[in-house]
């Protein structure tokens, strides 16, 4: 399992998402990959091709369930600076999904 995890991050180094061997990154997809699961380095990576403006907005507008409550808070507070609150339901993997 530990070995999984190194290619995992070995890849996200070089391609920013696993799902894809595209170096797109401003997709929202991929930007919130990169805001979840990225290193430092991937995030700063990401501020200087997109800006910290677009990056803000993507994350507003177009919410992915893939944070944990603690990444969430990092990402929201120290990373992006958003001091509005956020509908948390919208961004943690572990709320429901809405079902109609």
């Amino acid at each position: 399992m530990p070995m999984q995890f190194c290619i995992i991050r070995i890849n996200m180094s070089f391609n920013y998402t696993w799902y894809t061997n595209k170096n797109t990154v401003d997709t929202p997809d991929a930007i919130h990959q990169i805001l979840a699961y990225g290193r430092l380095e991937d995030i700063r990576d990401l501020e200087k091709n997109l800006g910290l403006e677009k990056i803000r907005n993507i994350f507003i507008m177009r919410p992915k369930k893939v944070y944990t409550q603690s990444g969430l808070n990092f990402i929201s507070e120290f990373i992006l600076h958003i001091s509005s609150p956020l509908n948390k339901n919208e961004y943690l993997k572990t709320t429901p999904r809405y079902t109609r």
